[in-house]
Order: structure tokens, then sequence, then C-alpha cells
């Protein structure tokens, strides 16, 4: 194994590990906590948003506090969900990235099966971990969400891979 292989393939299990982490550290959050930080994240996106649109002359507009309020408890159910199959979304295309840096022959549908695999699992440990979490509970439709995360970013990055990689080397001039 070369050395450059062995600097990206500490840095894949790197950043692996760091994203993992990062998930497993914002799960650990109570529910009153991880409510009020993501409620709070979009009333800022709520607000620039009428800021940009006033800016952009598409509106006059100046809602008040408690609207702001009242639109950001009503995003924050399903942008969370969103959120929950994005960070999977990103730790499959990870995990597949390093699997194809360790093998020599890329097999695409393996790594893609072994992604969604480690991701499902990984999701059941982060919903049992919530288990123990004040005002958290583990669900099962989370592990889907999660893992429905996962394979939508297998399948855009295998999108990539059989189109580009594969239809440069087939091309012929």
């Amino acid at each position: 194994m070369t050395t450059g292989k062995k600097v990206f393939l500490c840095i894949y299990i790197f950043l692996i590990l760091f994203w993992g982490g990062a998930i497993y550290y914002l799960s650990s959050m109570n529910s009153s906590n991880s409510n009020s930080s993501s409620t709070g994240i979009i009333g800022v996106f709520v607000e620039d948003s009428v800021k940009i649109t006033n800016k952009a002359g598409l509106s006059n507009s100046k809602p008040s506090e408690s609207k702001i309020d009242k639109v950001s408890r009503l995003l924050n159910a399903p942008l969370r969900k969103v959120m929950h199959a994005t960070v999977y979304f990103v730790l499959s295309i990870m995990i597949i990235l390093f699997i194809n840096v360790m093998q020599k022959k890329k097999r695409y549908f393996m790594a893609l099966l072994i992604s969604v695999l480690i991701c499902f699992i990984f999701a059941c440990t982060d919903e049992f971990h919530q288990t123990f979490v004040g005002g958290r509970t583990g669900q099962f439709k989370d592990v889907l969400i999660d893992t429905s995360g996962a394979i939508v970013g297998g399948l855009i990055y295998g999108t990539y891979f059989v189109s580009y990689k594969l239809g440069t080397k087939t091309k012929k001039y």
C-alpha cells in the first residue's frame, strides 16, 4: 500500500469517526435543548429569508416575533427529519469513498450495500442510545429515515460513479 493511499485511508477514517461522533453528540442532547436549538436556527433562517425578500423587492413585510416563532415551530419537525436523512446521506458517501480507496477494483454495488448496512446498524445504535437521553425516545421510523438518506446518498454517488467514471472509460473518439 502506497503512502498516499495510507494518508487517504487515515483521512477517511478520521472523517467517518468525526461525523459519527457528531451524530452521537447531537443525539445526546435532551429533547428541550435539541428542540430549542433547531427552532432557533430555523428562526434565524426565516428572519433572513424575510430580509432577503424585502431587499429584493419581492415583499415589504415585517412579521412579528410571534409569527416567526410559530413558523419556526411548524417547520421544526419536518426539517429535523430532513436533517436525519441528510447526515446519513453524507455518512453513506464517506463510507463508500473509504471502501473505494481500499479496493483495487471498484465494486460500486458492493460498496453501496456495505455502506447502507453500516448506516442502518449505526442508526439503530443511535436510536437505542437516545432511549437513555432525557425526553428522547428511540424510534424505528427514524432508523428508516436515516437509512433512506444513506440509500439516496449511495444512489447519487452511484449515478456519478456509473455515468462519469465508467462512462469516460467507454467513450470512443
